[in-house]
């Protein structure tokens, strides 16, 4: 018999009573295995010598105790202890802190949308400047004065210092 079904024998046999064909392979592996044989007589006899303790009257109420407090510390009853903070002694401290927070978070909403209408209008200006600015080559070369001031000469210094 290979160590898994031995095993598996073993694990039956902690949840159970094993059955005649389970019984007859162990007796088998022990008849084949004398050392695992004395082995397991051994830890049978240290077993039968153990006293036998009397249950307690109450256990079965001090188990379900236990249980109660696990359930009672579990992480849903501690999510539920942030609702300690919203008691009446505290219900003003909660109003105060409550407008305190429905005021900044509009603040914060108006000022946003302040931003953003700003942004709309300087990117309206902005397109207005670039519209322009393709314009105006096309229209000052129409103009021959224009023109006529990029070819003009240098400016005289001495007349200039006369006129004023």
């Amino acid at each position: 018999m290979n160590q898994p079904m031995l095993e598996k024998l073993f694990q039956t046999a902690n949840k159970r009573d094993l059955n005649e064909a389970e019984l007859t392979q162990m007796e088998d592996w022990l008849a084949s295995n004398p050392v695992e044989r004395a082995e397991l007589e051994a830890v049978d006899r240290l077993l039968d010598e153990l006293p036998d303790e009397p249950v307690a009257s109450n256990f079965t109420t001090r188990v379900l105790q236990e249980i109660r407090s696990a359930e009672d510390n579990s992480p849903a009853r501690v999510t539920a202890s942030w609702w300690k903070i919203i008691t009446p002694r505290f219900s003003s401290i909660n109003i105060a802190a409550t407008a305190v927070a429905m005021v900044l978070l509009i603040g914060g909403v108006v000022y946003q949308s302040h931003l953003n209408k700003n942004r709309v209008e300087v990117a309206a200006s902005l397109q207005a400047v670039a519209t322009f600015a393709e314009m105006v080559p096309v229209v000052l070369n129409d103009f021959d004065a224009i023109e006529v001031i990029d070819q003009a000469d240098p400016i005289d210094e001495e007349l200039w210092a006369a006129l004023k």
